[in-house]
């Protein structure tokens, strides 16, 4: 254990930190790798490495001989479609494909030199899965150990494809520059955000796009002033706005600005939102001339921001209305809101129980616990559930379940969490005192069956005196003794016996509920069980002219039990089958597997059980009043015993029955086998 503790922590110290490489790193067998175990890697490979891992430029480390490819996060996107197989193999296999072009930057000789490129060309498989130009700024440089011998090359790379692809764009695009004049207004006018441009301090309407035509209702505005052809723009303050642009030539930018605009004619203006700029156009001296006016219709982003915001509010009126503390945190696991019943409860407000406020409310024995586990829930996204104490306004601290549950984005990461915290001070309570009362219940059982079990012992001495002398007069030893005295004495014999029964069977129940049942478990082949219990019976089977139907038991049909427990549950269960069987009825006995556990059954055609009294028949000193034969009586211990030895063999005692159709009762045991 101190060894894989020892491998364990180096991995770590090797592959630092929580990025994905370096947890895949120390999930990677290297000892399967030509690398071999880390622990025999060179002092300077391992610096390496953890240097790359740390670093958040991209970069490729070739390792060794066969230049086995460690790299960090960063370098994920150079590889696309080849990570993360790419991590542990050797390099040549994963670039392939630009192999004739690297190979020989790799020098191995004393002198080894460190290559470096600038926007180096390389035509290799994209992360899109297809084969593209690339372009890359980087350098490859040998590391070398203490004795001088190359042991990897350092990679340290920059995909520059989007720099080359935007210069070369620049410089076509510069070259086509005063071809493109000519269409720069067509290119205005299909802008989806709308542009105006107007000439002068009248401010007059020079162009306009599609967009802004649309925005005003396709009016015919070019060649006029604004105050003449968008008069219900004055009173509100725009025209004014336009003056002072003009003539400060400090820019406006306007947010989310309500105006109302005649979108129809014919018809009031109406309401719409609109994100703008006026810009003033100045000449080469700095006169300004004009002003350009562009935006966006931003409505639809405003009305729905308002959504959101009655929502939220909807959100925090039916927080406030439900009877717990409710509250939200941030991804980080700082609170940002609290509801009033929190508020309430605290005596304190939200301003000082958001962030890491609430902490100091919490039971100082309760704060590490309650720290520990939503830091857990934080690092691993798992609900968050805790029990702690939190004191309330008046001092006074009460249990409570915090429970918190994560908010993810369509990524999967975790936007923010929301719990609860319910006042459980009075389950708490309740379940102590339950507790307490199961307690004395449990002794007051105990004290029961101690009682029992002391009264059966002390029953049995005079009972045992009792046979003694019977049979000492039987003998003769006391005189001559007659047929008649004969009958008596065995009268006497029999009713003691049956009275030494009862009390066996009380000491037993009382063994039971003491939880004193002493088992000797071994393997038992059920066959082999249910010979020897019908062995015992079928002389009494005769006498009641009753039959017997024995079904086939698999022989690879095993339980697992204390023999001699489960030979008297099943005496038991055919000596209830006789007593409540009259004459010329049918017993059947069977076995069968259920599960993991063997279930040997026994049913008979006798009278019954009455349904009402299906539910009693196992509690001790009850007995289904359904004997056929009088002297078949007892204490009602016989059922209460035998389920209580089956449920101490892990197993059960469980009963079907019609009331004059007869009983089936099924002994189940654990399976061996």
């Amino acid at each position: 254990m101190g060894t894989e503790l020892g491998v364990r922590d180096d991995l770590t110290s090797l592959f630092p930190g929580n990025g994905e490489m370096a947890r895949r790193c120390r999930a990677v067998d290297w000892s399967r790798t030509p690398l071999g175990s880390p622990e025999t890697w060179p002092p300077q490979l391992r610096t390496s490495v953890r240097t790359a891992l740390g670093s958040p430029f991209p970069i490729l480390l070739w390792c060794g001989q066969s230049l086995t490819l460690i790299y960090n996060d960063g370098y994920r996107a150079v590889l696309g479609t080849k990570h993360p197989s790419a991590l542990g193999r050797p390099g040549a296999e994963v670039w392939n494909e630009i192999w004739p072009d690297i190979e020989r930057m790799f020098d191995w000789s004393d002198e080894g030199r460190t290559t470096y490129a600038e926007n180096q060309r390389f035509a290799m498989d994209r992360a899109d899965g297809t084969l593209g130009d690339a372009w890359f700024t980087f350098a490859v440089s040998p590391i070398r150990d203490e004795d001088g011998r190359v042991v990897a090359f350092f990679n340290p790379a920059a995909e520059t494809t989007a720099q080359v692809v935007a210069e070369s764009r620049l410089e076509a695009a510069l070259a086509a520059a005063e071809r493109a004049e000519h269409r720069i207004r067509e290119v205005f006018a299909q802008a989806p955000a709308f542009l105006a441009v107007l000439r002068g301090a009248e401010h007059r309407f020079e162009f306009v796009n599609d967009a802004y035509q649309r925005l005003i209702g396709d009016r015919s505005v070019v060649g006029q002033c604004v105050v003449d052809v968008l008069p219900e723009l004055v009173d509100q303050g725009f025209v004014a706005l336009l003056d002072r642009v003009f003539t400060t030539g400090e820019p406006f930018v306007g947010r989310a600005i309500p105006v109302m605009l005649a979108r129809t004619e014919g018809h009031p203006p109406e309401e719409i939102f609109l994100d703008f700029v006026y810009k003033p156009l100045a000449r080469a001296d700095g006169t300004i001339e004009g002003i350009v006016a562009h935006g966006s219709d931003v409505t639809d982003a405003v009305t729905a921001r308002r959504a959101i915001e009655e929502s939220e509010a909807q959100y925090r009126f039916l927080a406030d209305t439900i009877p717990v503390q409710v509250w939200t945190a941030k991804a980080d696991g700082l609170l940002d809101y609290v509801n009033h019943r929190a508020e309430a409860y605290f005596g304190a407000p939200m301003s000082a129980l958001v962030g890491t406020g609430w902490q100091s409310f919490v039971h100082p024995d309760d704060i590490a616990g309650a720290g520990a586990s939503w830091a857990h829930s934080l690092a691993t996204g798992d609900p968050y559930e805790v029990e702690f104490r939190l004191q309330a306004a008046g001092g006074e601290y009460r249990w409570h379940l915090a429970r918190g549950t994560a908010q993810r984005g369509s990524d999967g990461e975790i936007i923010r969490w929301f719990g609860t915290n319910t006042d459980i001070e009075d389950a708490k309570r309740n379940e102590a005192e339950l507790k307490r009362l199961t307690s004395e219940a449990t002794e007051a059982n105990r004290a029961k069956s101690d009682f029992l079990a002391a009264m059966s012992h002390e029953l049995r001495t005079p009972l045992n005196a009792i046979g003694g002398y019977a049979q000492l007069i039987e003998m003769g030893v006391r005189g001559p003794v007659t047929e008649a005295m004969v009958e008596d004495l065995q009268k006497i014999q029999r009713s003691k016996d049956h009275l030494n029964t009862l009390v066996g069977g009380v000491l037993a129940f009382a063994k039971g509920g003491a939880g004193r049942i002493e088992l000797q478990p071994r393997r038992v082949r059920a066959d082999a069980l249910l010979d020897s219990v019908l062995e015992m019976v079928r002389p009494q089977l005769a006498e009641r002219s009753l039959t017997l139907e024995c079904g086939v038991v698999p022989e690879d049909l095993v339980v697992s039990a204390d023999i001699d427990k489960a030979r008297q549950i099943l005496l038991n269960l055919l000596a209830n089958a006789l007593k409540f069987t009259p004459a010329g009825g049918h017993i059947a006995v069977s076995a069968d597997r259920r599960g993991g556990f063997a279930e040997m059954a026994v049913q008979d055609t006798g009278i019954g059980v009455p349904e009402e009294q299906l539910d009693q028949i196992f509690e001790p000193f009850v007995q289904a009043k359904r004997a056929i034969h009088t002297h078949d009586g007892g204490v009602g211990l016989g059922l209460a015993i035998s389920r209580q030895l089956a449920r101490a063999m892990q197993g059960d005692l469980r009963v079907e029955s019609v009331e004059g159709q007869g009983s089936t009762f099924t002994l189940s045991l654990p399976s061996a086998g």
